[in-house]
């Protein structure tokens, strides 16, 4: 296994950017990470330990009143009650039925052939529909409605008034790492320690693992194919499996000819313009909120905290990247994982990582470091309209823009899901495992069922791999 950084685990991984901190540098939750993955490699002998994110969502208002999420049904109905009594029944309802949508998408993740026409028709119709239009159906509440529809945008150059946001949503409901269908944690050790299990599996079961070798060129040889990187190495094999991007893949990596022209404009023509920006903060104190005062570890810094008060804000965040460029009032998506891991930090100190949204890429890609640390300030100034001690309590900062989650990543135009999972690119839209160029695979987001740290795609690679040397015997 050849990987092109210092450190395994692609967007999975952690890093020391500050001394004493334990950085989850991009991907920073689990839900989605297959259980049968779990139990076949035996990750937990090898150091995977996951846990529940409790409460689950926390939405500051301008108002200074809040809404607190997942800290269990009466807590629940009380919180919602307050903005709406009738939204008690219909958030219940709303959970339901995202639920039994996450569950569809579970049933067909590891499918061999992945087909849409094989999804029931209530579910396939539903998946169609603009997320705002979904969560308007049970709730009512401004609030509570921009809270639900997040789950439809995150990672997605799509507004909530979109079609097929709603599949996005469903995606991120699809999880079943805890036992409960949708539900969100964290990893013990941060986001590497995952990858960093199943590295130790790999080399449990023979792998040989290497770090800082940077694939330049695939080619075929006669039967083989020839993997040459960038220190001038050089390797053969009958099968290559490629966790890379479709566009790193296919038109970075391999050779010129190696497919037909009608395949080619498929990957050029792939929708995969990355929006989400990322900022790591190491924080001297946790964030006080006017809505729920106080910097002692409180429920509220254990959940996910939105900036979104409502549909139109984020109607409004995805206007204004489409318009100019990027979003003068951003949607917000806050996580602490110290307060309930404090390992990752020195003692008393926090990180913060905010996921920002709508920055495309294009632009990003032409930031002048003024203009991307300008961003940064702004956001957190979006945050410290809720926090005011945040701007007081930053120590250090790390900013990913879609440009720099290329760069650094790898991920072709920073997209976290190697390409929008939106109709046209999903299920049997979305590029197979097996490739045009004979003995080479896709095993990574681009491929069905896509992101999110699931380790499916790998399995589904991994088993065609197994079934094609064995049709060969």
């Amino acid at each position: 296994m050849l990987e092109k950084a210092d450190v395994l685990g692609g967007a999975a991984r952690c890093e020391p950017t500050w001394p004493g901190y334990t950085i989850s540098t991009a991907s920073y939750v689990c839900s989605l990470f297959d259980p049968a993955i779990v139990q076949e490699l035996d990750l937990a002998a090898h150091g995977f330990a996951a846990y529940r994110k409790q409460p689950a969502s926390f939405t500051p208002l301008p108002d200074g009143r809040s809404l607190l999420l997942g800290a269990g049904a009466l807590s629940d109905a009380e919180q919602i009650g307050k903005f709406s009594p009738r939204d008690v029944q219909g958030y219940a309802a709303f959970t339901q039925s995202a639920q039994r949508l996450g569950g569809v998408v579970f049933a067909h993740s590891g499918d061999e052939r992945p087909l849409l026409a094989n999804v029931e028709p209530e579910a396939a119709h539903d998946f169609g529909l603009p997320v705002a239009s979904y969560v308007e159906r049970f709730v009512e509440t401004p609030v509570l409605q921009a809270t639900l529809a997040t789950d439809g945008l995150i990672g997605t150059y799509a507004g909530p008034r979109q079609a097929g946001t709603t599949y996005v949503l469903a995606h991120h409901y699809a999880g079943r790492i805890f036992g409960e269908q949708g539900a969100w944690g964290f990893v013990r050790g941060g986001m590497g320690a995952l990858s960093a299990s199943v590295a130790a599996a790999a080399r449990a079961a023979g792998a040989e693992i290497r770090s800082g070798e940077e694939v330049s060129a695939i080619a075929q040889r006669g039967s083989e194919l020839v993997v040459r990187t960038a220190k001038g190495g050089e390797l053969r094999a009958r099968t290559v499996l490629s966790n890379a991007d479709p566009q790193t893949t296919f038109l970075r990596m391999c050779a010129p000819g190696s497919f037909d022209g009608a395949f080619l404009r498929r990957v050029q023509d792939w929708q995969a313009e990355g929006v989400s920006l990322k900022i790591n903060l190491a924080l001297g104190e946790l964030p006080d909120f006017t809505a729920r005062p106080g910097t002692k570890a409180q429920a509220h810094h254990r959940a996910t905290i939105h900036i979104a008060p409502d549909l139109a804000y984020l109607q409004a965040a995805y206007d204004d990247a489409r318009a100019c460029g990027a979003s003068r009032a951003p949607m917000l998506e806050c996580f602490m994982q110290t307060p309930t891991d404090p390992s990752l930090a020195p003692p008393g100190k926090h990180i913060l990582s905010i996921f920002a949204q709508y920055f495309p890429y294009r632009t990003a890609a032409r930031w002048t470091r003024a203009e991307k640390d300008a961003v940064a300030h702004r956001i957190v100034d979006t945050l410290a309209a809720y926090a005011p001690n945040l701007p007081g309590a930053i120590e250090a900062w790390d900013v990913l823009s879609p440009a720099d989650i290329e760069t650094r990543i790898g991920i072709a135009q920073g997209h976290i899901f190697h390409g929008e999972l939106l109709p046209g690119q999903i299920f049997e839209d979305r590029f197979d495992v097996r490739t045009p160029l004979h003995g080479l695979y896709l095993c990574g987001s681009g491929t069905h069922p896509g992101g999110c740290v699931t380790g499916v795609p790998g399995r589904r690679a991994a088993r065609a791999v197994l079934a094609d040397l064995k049709a060969l015997v």
